[in-house]
This record gives structure tokens, C-alpha cells and sequence, in this order.
């Protein structure tokens, strides 16, 4: 009956790119469906009857406190929610090519728009790769209808995916990170030059330059 809080590493970095800040989970549980499981397979009917009841009302809990932190504006619930209803594109879309967003275990395909001011990327819902992706893991993954404003960016890095020079991480203010993969290499440096003129910062003795 006691509710639970549930924490998770966030995704902000310190200077030497370590997770080291936890955050609410508003997705987290005690794994009852996993008790359940167990004892469907090896209990007896009486443990099954039991983690049934423990399941439904941990279920319940879960729906209460997810629903407590959407309305106490929990910073990460309400960048979920705020994903998820991004406005239109602000002014003109400057290069828009096919992308792919890469998260912790997701990879997901998408489009990658970039204006004057801003970077938007949305996902394929539609792709089969997308649908066979569990849900509850989705629910981790940042940026899949991501906005990122140019003000935000603080460095571009070229990365190698698939072992192909065909990826591009961007580094934010808020020492977050996003990567995509592209299709060549010739929209790499047609998206680097698309950016704003960041580098890694001068106090790493280079300049602020593609």
C-alpha cells in the first residue's frame, strides 16, 4: 500500500561524459509481472493467486505515481510529453534527408529536418523495424520527435557507425547528446555545414570552427 519511488540514471554528463545525476522513473516497477511469470511456471496455484493480487496492485501504484509526477511537472515526464507535441517547423526548412536517430539499444529511422534556427527529427512509425521495437524501451528513447535549437549546441562531432564515417554526434548546453547516422558520407558534410559554427570550446585549445 506504501507507494514507491522509482529513479533512473539521467542523461545529462559532466565534463568527462559520466552519467552521475538520477532522476524520477516514472516508468519504473518492482518487476511483479516478473513474480508472476515465476510463479505461473514453477509455484503452486496459491503463488499464483498471491502475484496476481501483488501485480494489480503494483500496477495500480505505478499508474498513481506516473500520474503524481506529470502533475508535480517532473522535467523528464514533461520532455516526453513536450516530444511529442512538437509545433510546427519554425521559418524554412533548410536541408531536410533521411536519418537514422541512434539511442541506447533503438535504432530508429526517420527524417532529419534543419532550419535557420532549429534541428527536427521524426521518426518512421510506420517502419517494421520501428513496430517490432518494445514499447516500454521506447519509452527511454529521447528525441524520437525531437526539436533541438541551434542556442543549444555546443559541439559536433564526427562519429563512425557501423564502422562507416557516416555519423554525426551533437553536443547540448544541457551536456545531454544526440547521434544520427546518414546515408553517405556527402550528407554528413552537407549537415555539418547546415549547423551552427560550434566547436569543442577554446579551453580545450580548439577554436569554434566546422
Amino acid at each position: 500500500s506504501q507507494l514507491h519511488d522509482f529513479w533512473r540514471l539521467d542523461y545529462w554528463e559532466d565534463d568527462l561524459r559520466r552519467r552521475r545525476r538520477f532522476v524520477r522513473n516514472a516508468f519504473g516497477s518492482t518487476h511483479a509481472d516478473a513474480l508472476l511469470k515465476a510463479a505461473v511456471e514453477y509455484g503452486t496455484e496459491e503463488d499464483v493467486v498471491k502475484s496476481k493480487k501483488t501485480f494489480r496492485s503494483q500496477a495500480v501504484v505505478n499508474q498513481n505515481a506516473e500520474t503524481e509526477l506529470m502533475l508535480e511537472g517532473d522535467d523528464d515526464a514533461v520532455s516526453l510529453l513536450q516530444e511529442k507535441e512538437i509545433d510546427n517547423l519554425a521559418g524554412p526548412v533548410v536541408l531536410s534527408t533521411p536519418a537514422q536517430l541512434i539511442a541506447p539499444v533503438v535504432v530508429a529511422k526517420g527524417t532529419l529536418s534543419i532550419t535557420t534556427t532549429e534541428i527536427y527529427f521524426e521518426v518512421d512509425e510506420d517502419d517494421p523495424a520501428f513496430k517490432k521495437i518494445d514499447p516500454k524501451v521506447l519509452a527511454y528513447t529521447e528525441g524520437l520527435h525531437g526539436k533541438w535549437m541551434f542556442s543549444e549546441i555546443r559541439a559536433v562531432f564526427s562519429r563512425r557507425y557501423l564502422l562507416q564515417n557516416t555519423a554525426l554526434e551533437v553536443f547540448m548546453a544541457n551536456r545531454t547528446s544526440v547521434m544520427f547516422n546518414f546515408p553517405d558520407q556527402a550528407t554528413v558534410k552537407k549537415v555539418v555545414y547546415s549547423l551552427p559554427r560550434v566547436g569543442v570550446g577554446t579551453s580545450y585549445g580548439l577554436p569554434q570552427a566546422r
